[in-house]
């Protein structure tokens, strides 16, 4: 910030001595009373024969002759009053009234000139930090979160030196204080490039996406193109840790700036954390639910031999298996449906209803395998069965709905 001072104008009275050969301008020096009565004289000679000239010329109808000469005088009076300011200029060195020195004007007055950036995004608030220091410097505190800044006649666009009012205001309510002076702001082109972000650090949780142009505020070329912006960085989301993102900005004739932001993730969101926790939570009543439907299978039917199974091999066989677990459990005298990959068929054939979903009580057809359903999941996704033939013996486990790799689910038949 720069102090010019300005000191009050006034008017400035001189008599100066010419020597001249008509008289608009008061003569003085040496000259005797009677050099000024000739000179008097002939300027009255002069003008009278000028007058007799006009006469004659305007009575013989030479109109045009009159009106030259007129012009003639009029010229010859330019130059006399333009030769007088001029010796005034030469001897006040200006044509503007100035203040004399040693002049008893009023005391000179102080302006303040602050400097802007014409690339500055927030020159209102620049103005106001430099503003705010200068009260600081008087010995007076403003805080600059609650006081707010006017600029009367500033201009952002324009380049140079500006005429302003400066008004600031120390907070919003009634009880504050103004302070207001004209000033004068010099805005200075920047030939650089910039950008601008939003912010200089950011947290990001691991579970988030980062978007570098999200964070860009602001960008300026003195051209009034739009410079080519540029971003790099090591961001990685799914790791927690401190990243660095670079933006640089390049103008038409190869000039260069660049900005940085700090990334810090910091881990999973609150959102993702009560997922997780949700997540965990199922998991464990399922497992609960499925531990108790072992123990209930277990402890409710001990499937045997009823004599009455089409099929033979006993529970060696997965199709005896599934037959008689249905036959004990509910009650049901299937008919033999054939190979085991080929009792969905059989079982459309007969009348039963079949599908795709599994259901308590129902019979899993698999390719090339058999077993009898006796509980489902929560959410559907497995099933707990009763099945003959699981190397060469009788089995109960939880099983996918979808079957295996190996023996993919048919579909189920329902009773």
């Amino acid at each position: 910030m720069h102090i010019l001072h300005v000191g009050s104008l006034s008017s400035l009275s001189i008599s100066i001595p010419l020597k001249r050969s008509f008289g608009h301008v008061s003569e003085t020096g040496s000259k005797s009373e009677e050099t000024l009565k000739k000179h008097q004289c002939k300027r009255f000679n002069m003008g009278m024969a000028c007058e007799m000239k006009q006469n004659t010329c305007q009575k013989w109808g030479l109109s045009a002759k009159v009106v030259a000469m007129q012009k003639k005088q009029s010229k010859k009076r330019t130059l006399r009053t333009l030769f007088t300011f001029a010796a005034v200029a030469i001897v006040t060195g200006s044509i503007l009234p100035i203040a004399a020195s040693g002049s008893t004007s009023a005391a000179a007055e102080e302006v303040h000139v602050y400097t802007l950036s014409s690339s500055d995004s927030d020159p209102l608030g620049s103005l106001k930090t430099q503003l705010i220091a200068e009260k600081a410097a008087e010995g007076i505190t403003v805080d600059p979160a609650t006081s707010t800044l006017s600029a009367i006649g500033f201009d952002r666009s324009k380049t140079g030196i500006q005429n302003v009012t400066l008004n600031l205001s120390t907070g919003k309510d009634t009880l504050s204080t103004s302070y207001t002076e004209a000033a004068a702001v010099t805005v200075t082109k920047d030939k650089t490039p910039v950008v601008k972000l939003t912010t200089d650090s950011i947290d990001l949780y691991n579970d988030a996406t980062f978007n570098p142009s999200a964070y860009i505020n602001y960008t300026f070329d003195e051209t009034g193109n739009l410079p080519v912006i540029r971003e790099s960085d090591n961001v990685d989301t799914s790791t927690e840790g401190t990243y660095t993102a670079t933006y640089t900005v390049i103008d038409m004739e190869g000039r260069t700036s660049k900005s940085t932001l700090t990334v810090n993730v910091v881990g999973p969101s609150p959102e993702a954390l009560a997922a997780q926790a949700e997540a965990e939570a199922q998991a464990a009543a399922e497992a609960a639910a499925k531990a108790a439907a072992e123990a209930a299978a277990s402890a409710s039917v001990r499937y045997g031999t009823s004599g009455v199974n089409p099929y033979s091999g006993g529970w060696s066989n997965c199709t005896y298996g599934a037959w008689e677990a249905v036959y004990e459990s509910l009650g049901i005298s299937m008919p033999s449906f054939g190979n085991a990959s080929q009792w969905v068929a059989s079982a459309q054939a007969a009348g039963y209803a079949t599908g795709s979903t599994p259901r308590a009580g129902s019979v899993a057809v698999y390719v090339g395998h058999v077993a009898y359903v006796t509980s489902v999941s929560a959410d559907g996704s497995s099933c707990y069965i009763v099945e003959g033939g699981y190397n060469g013996h009788y089995n109960e486990r939880w099983i996918s709905a979808s079957g295996t790799g190996s023996q993919p689910i048919i579909g189920y038949i329902y009773f």
